[in-house]
């Protein structure tokens, strides 16, 4: 990022958090939430121009038009004080200035689709690529901002790549007999998808590598117990051809 102005890093991966020049901006800079979820909701569109219109009616769904022009005005101020120019106003429509400012879903999901495309033409360097993204999600998109419809789809988008790079990089390191690894990379993935069935195998596969049998055949349970949850018949245990006692 170049330019006269202060570096600007837009967190959302975990949380939504600004920083700039190097410092998070304090609560104290966003009297209102709204102006977080201003710049939130512009990060779903990936610097494309909203209208206004589209922009109330997402953050004060049913509200009347003309307090809706007034609460958004206010929270555009707010959010032009903490961003500066990557807050971009257009006639009747805003957007972010990517070229401006750093977005780490946006950044992290860019270093993901490289190390999958060069995955999937067999090139060496997927895997530091891969490491690279995989360290980067450090946490849901806006995970503090759950029951936010407009957030869902970035944050299923996010999670289903992370997902993908995460059992890659567990493949890898198994294939390596590097199982311990393989095993934190199954677990990460279990923090962020409780129901993850390749990530469950994954992990008691690796533990018995390891010879943490009892380990496996627990982590093999707690599996069984999560695919009843959902109504899913479970697998088999990971190298055996029917389920182990429970």
């Amino acid at each position: 990022m170049t330019g006269a102005g202060p570096e600007l890093v837009i967190r959302t991966l975990g949380g939504f958090r600004v920083v700039r020049d190097g410092a998070p901006v304090p609560v104290t800079a966003w009297p209102s939430r709204k102006a977080r979820d201003l710049v939130a909701f512009l990060v779903t569109r990936r610097g494309r121009p909203v209208s206004r219109e589209t922009i109330g009616a997402v953050l004060w769904p049913g509200e009347a038009a003309g307090p809706v022009r007034n609460r958004l005005s206010v929270a555009l101020s707010t959010a032009r004080s903490v961003l500066g120019g990557t807050l971009v106003t257009e006639g009747q429509t805003v957007r972010l200035d990517l070229a401006a400012a750093e977005v780490d879903v946006l950044a992290f999901l860019g270093d993901a689709r490289r190390g999958l495309r060069a995955w999937r033409l067999g090139r060496p360097e997927a895997w530091a690529l891969l490491h690279v993204a995989e360290s980067a999600y450090t946490g849901d998109f806006l995970a503090d901002n759950p029951y936010a419809d407009w957030a869902q789809e970035l944050r299923d988008e996010a999670r289903l790549i992370y997902e993908q790079a995460a059992l890659l990089l567990a493949a890898y390191a198994g294939d390596r007999g590097q199982h311990v690894t393989a095993s934190r990379y199954c677990l990460r993935v279990l923090e962020h998808d409780r129901y993850n069935e390749p990530a469950h195998l994954s992990l008691v596969a690796a533990l018995s590598a390891t010879g943490c049998h009892g380990e496996a055949r627990r982590r093999y349970r707690t599996y069984v117990a999560r695919m009843a949850e959902v109504d899913v018949e479970p697998r088999a245990f990971p190298g055996q051809r029917g389920r182990p006692d429970r």
